[in-house]
């Protein structure tokens, strides 16, 4: 994780808060976060802001890693893959964020970059299971999430292109995963699984909780142990989450709102 710098009031937004981003508001809402996901047994690894990088926080979107898919070293890390982000402007926080993450993983965990003309965002990458969705987003283009489709199917995952049918700025800004067997989501996200095909988000293996298009902040969800982080706000999500079984922590998220993000987004996970 990152947190955020002076230079966050710059960050790249279509929101139309996107002008009244407070960095100082922003920094204390990722430090009260960090500090509800190390309670519930999260181990944080913590960057230095970048003061020339407005987006830096959202390290989600430069690096992506994929766990073994199958036996003997379930859980390990072994890919790890530098995207190329669709914002040029984003390309300079790459390395950084690599480089942090190749200290953390096995020496033989696999590094692949994205290479020109091909672009990608994390935040266009659902992992659940044996699956991977890469959306074809404005910041993700068909070149970028073929390499990522044929780098992760080496590791034996199944990997699904999934056209984005809107505006968003990311597939997954819509819809994510609760676990692998349980997602999120309004029904536009759900509505991009299905264009693709059944097997991709089969409802005879995957629940589906749907939530009105004006809590679309609710559906950016991240398991913790067995703590769900959600931003706070959104009664209906949260209700639907709990009569789900889930133990709910809400968390203040406006300011990174503002900026077009979910919660996933300021997080890069290693296995």
């Amino acid at each position: 994780m990152r947190p955020p710098s002076e230079a966050f009031r710059r960050a790249l937004s279509k929101n139309p808060l996107g002008h009244e981003i407070d960095p100082a508001a922003a920094c204390f809402q990722h430090q009260v976060l960090r500090e509800k996901m190390a309670a519930a047994g999260a181990d944080i690894v913590l960057l230095p802001p970048e003061p020339d990088l407005p987006d830096a926080p959202f390290v989600q979107d430069v690096m992506v890693a994929f766990p073994r898919c199958e036996e003997p070293a379930p859980g390990r890390t072994a890919l790890l893959v530098a995207t190329r982000p669709g914002a040029p402007s984003r390309r300079a926080e790459v390395a950084s964020v690599i480089a942090a993450a190749r200290g953390l993983v096995h020496s033989d965990c696999t590094l692949v970059s994205i290479e020109e003309p091909g672009t990608l965002d994390g935040g266009d990458v659902l992992l659940y299971g044996g699956r991977v969705a890469i959306g074809l987003s404005g910041r993700t283009n068909m070149d970028g999430a073929s390499q990522l489709k044929r780098a992760v199917e080496e590791l034996g995952y199944t990997a699904y292109l999934c056209p984005v049918s809107d505006t968003r700025l990311h597939f997954a800004s819509a819809i994510t995963k609760v676990r692998p067997d349980c997602f999120i989501g309004t029904a536009t996200g759900y509505r991009d699984f299905d264009a693709v095909g059944p097997e991709v988000l089969p409802e005879s293996e995957i629940k589906r909780i749907v939530i009105p298009d004006e809590e679309i902040v609710a559906h950016n969800v991240a398991l913790i142990g067995d703590a769900l982080f959600v931003p706070s706000g959104n009664p209906v999500s949260v209700r639907l989450l709990r009569e789900a079984g889930e133990h709910v922590v809400e968390v203040d998220f406006d300011q990174f709102t503002r900026a077009d993000a979910g919660l996933t987004c300021l997080m890069g996970f290693v296995y």
